[in-house]
């Protein structure tokens, strides 16, 4: 991706008098740096001792690019030069967080009603079906038309979902059309995006806390790892007002370094464990119980997360990282198993799910207690039953078709739902 630029003036919200002429450069989720001629201490300015006198972190920093658009900058960490042949000292920061279009005091300030997000699967989890073609010649091919179809707001809206008395989570459909240069290279693209509203004012750190809730709930659907392209939110304090006496809010874009980037892999549908249509009718129910905060669950949903991709290679740890989050299924969530050994966890947990076809009933529930054992506490002596290599990585493919389903049982699906899904996935792990 291209870097952006934002020439401006740059500020402390605790020092709005002193402002400092610089250059931010904004590559997306990866790097968003600050380069200022001078320092936000005008004591200091020109001078070698800049760099000790400065604070290491400005918590915010606020700006305004040469084209009106206001900046904040959150958790800015410095650092200083000064060659001696200049009459001026030169700044640098790089920041975590960044919102363009808004200046805000805080993470935590509340001055938020929605948000708007781009997740590249999420359009093939829920077609958008904006885009429609007609060939005007169906014998011979000649002539096609591409319409666009201008839905209203309440039917581009769809799967809309109170997950709380405060937050509400819809799909939206969307297509836009670019002419090109005098039309010689026209384009359409249709998608579908994630929009999240609340009754009541959030702040920017809560909005984001949802949208990685919804992309956790994703990646288990589409069994990868997914992370948003766009993240936008608005303000009853952003806005414009029509000559008509219309009100448009404008949008705040948000970015983080430390979010987790698009996958760079191909998107696969056929892959996916299962798509909105699929689970049409559980996904209301599902996305409320997903969306609780139970705390039982969150180690147990991340764990799932981890095992999806092995990132290139498989070790011991992927098999680690399942067993744990099975074991712990059990104790939390199975009846009387908290002070039982694992080889009894793993025997109620298996009977759980009896009837559920794609898990292994024969399965050897020692071996995978002896392997568990024998790879956590780093024994010296091996176990017979204890497995490695292609054995172990065998093994793990089979928890893992566990830990989904123990993860699709506890937000609501039936053992009958559990069985229609895995059947009809062309997913590798259960082909």
């Amino acid at each position: 991706m291209e870097a952006k630029e934002y020439r401006g003036l740059w500020w402390l919200p605790s020092n709005k008098e002193r402002k400092v002429a610089g250059v931010l450069t904004y590559f997306s989720s990866e790097e968003f740096k600050l380069e200022l001629i001078g320092t936000f201490d005008a004591e200091y300015d020109g001078s070698f001792l800049a760099g000790f006198k400065a604070n290491l972190v400005e918590p915010v920093i606020h700006g305004q690019s040469s084209d009106g658009i206001n900046i904040t900058l959150f958790e800015c960490f410095s650092s200083f030069s000064h060659t001696g042949c200049a009459e001026f000292s030169t700044s640098i920061y790089k920041a975590r967080v960044i919102a363009i279009g808004f200046h805000l005091e805080s993470l935590d300030e509340k001055r938020f009603f929605k948000a708007s997000v781009r997740i590249p699967e999420l359009s093939y989890w829920f077609y958008p079906a904006i885009i429609k073609h007609e060939y005007e010649d169906e014998k011979h091919g000649r002539g096609i038309t591409v319409k666009i179809d201008n839905l209203p707001d309440a039917q581009r809206e769809v799967a809309k979902v109170d997950v709380s008395e405060q937050l509400s989570i819809s799909l939206c459909r969307d297509a836009s059309f670019k002419s090109g240069d005098m039309y010689f290279n026209p384009s359409f693209e249709q998608f579908t995006s994630l929009k999240i509203e609340s009754k009541e004012n959030l702040s920017l750190k809560e909005f984001y806390e949802a949208v990685v809730r919804y992309e956790q709930f994703l990646s288990l659907a589409t069994f990868r790892e997914v992370g948003f392209s766009e993240l936008r939110l608005f303000s009853n304090d952003n806005y414009y007002e029509h000559i008509e006496g219309d009100i448009y809010y404008r949008s705040i874009v948000i970015d983080t370094k430390f979010h987790t980037k698009p996958s760079a892999k191909k998107i696969e549908r056929h892959k996916f464990i299962f798509d909105h249509k699929t689970i049409e009718e559980q996904y209301p129910c599902a996305l409320k119980i997903w969306f609780n905060n139970d705390w039982k669950f969150d180690a147990i949903r991340v764990h799932l997360l981890d095992s999806i991709d092995y990132h290139g290679s498989f070790s011991y740890i992927n098999f680690l990282v399942v067993i744990q989050a099975v074991e712990g299924y059990g104790r939390r969530f199975m009846k009387k198993t908290k002070k039982r050994s694992l080889l009894e966890i793993l025997t109620v947990v298996f009977q759980s799910f009896a009837g559920v076809e794609c898990i292994n009933q024969n399965i050897d529930l020692d071996a995978i207690a002896e392997t568990r054992h024998y790879h956590s506490h780093l024994l010296a002596k091996r176990s017979d039953k204890a497995l490695d290599g292609i054995n172990l990585y065998e093994l793990t493919d089979e928890l893992r078709k566990v830990l989904i389903c123990c993860i699709l049982s506890y937000i609501g699906f039936t053992k009958d739902q559990i069985n229609d899904i895995t059947k009809h996935t062309n997913n590798d792990l259960f082909g």
